[in-house]
């Protein structure tokens, strides 16, 4: 399986090498994506993240995506002082090598209150702001318990970058899923495209019952479609279990760009055509 992996990264870093530079010269945006096993160690987690900063720079990625949850672990019942230099490590790294983070962690403010967050920050470090998960889950026969006992809710904002305005979402946030969503549906993808953002990240950590998947899948194909805005969707690895979400780029037709082997650990590159064509 490790072979495998590294014969797979070993593709996309050349594959990234070749299409840089048209990317670049048509007005895109580069960006890789960390497919990885999350886990409940802060350390095994941060590891994983610094080998794909070095890999997602030398690609030649402005920013590195990775899943909901990645490096705190998807809990809320994690020790943010175990958390802070581990962060600090990791946008250490990203800095020195001109790596823009948009990374999926929770988070425990000065008052203790908890989110599930992507973190973003630019090439130069600027931290540019969190989008905070806003649809939190609960079973809808027991509302207000899971996720809405455990974190607080955001509010939506978008982000500004090199003339880019992008938004982010968290799993749930783009499916309001049945099942999982006891909150009324505010379809947080259309007010991104009505605040202006011209691209959406997506962090995702949403298991691997495959009974879900036709829905999450074409949630975010029709959004993009109907939007006219591409997607970014990064979940999270479950060993050799396939995911319900699969990573990768959807345009603005919404069409898979790039599709993502739905099992495994995998860095991946996504060149983002952000020109709107007449």
């Amino acid at each position: 399986m490790k072979k495998k992996y590294q014969t797979f990264l070993l593709f996309c870093c050349l594959l990234g090498c070749f299409t840089l530079s048209s990317a670049q010269d048509s007005g895109g945006l580069r960006v890789a994506g960390l497919q990885m096993n999350v886990s409940d160690d802060i350390s095994t987690n941060k590891n994983r993240i610094l080998t794909a900063i070095r890999e997602a720079a030398a690609g030649k990625a402005s920013f590195l995506i990775t899943p909901e949850g990645s490096l705190s672990g998807y809990r809320s019942t994690f020790n943010q002082k175990e958390l802070e230099p581990a962060l600090n490590e990791v946008l250490g790294l990203a800095r020195e090598l001109n790596l823009g983070l948009m990374l999926g962690t929770c988070f425990k403010d000065e008052e203790g209150l908890c989110y599930n967050q992507v973190r973003i920050y630019s090439p130069e470090g600027t931290f540019l702001g969190a989008h905070s998960k806003i649809l939190v889950c609960s079973p809808v026969d027991k509302p207000g318990t899971g996720e809405m006992a455990q974190y607080t809710a955001g509010t939506l904002q978008t982000f500004n970058w090199n003339q880019l305005r992008f938004g982010a979402l968290v799993c749930n946030d783009l499916w309001a899923t049945p099942g999982y969503t006891t909150i009324l549906n505010p379809y947080l993808p259309l007010k991104l495209k009505e605040m202006g953002a011209q691209v959406i990240f997506h962090a995702i950590n949403s298991g691997t019952s495959q009974r879900y998947r036709p829905f999450h899948e074409s949630s975010a194909e029709l959004w993009a479609l109907h939007l006219g805005i591409p997607i970014v969707e990064v979940n999270a690895a479950y060993g050799d279990k396939k995911g319900n979400a699969q990573s990768g780029l959807i345009d603005r037709q919404g069409a898979r760009l790039v599709r993502v082997p739905d099992f495994g650990e995998r860095l991946f590159f996504c060149d983002i055509d952000l020109e709107v064509k007449q």
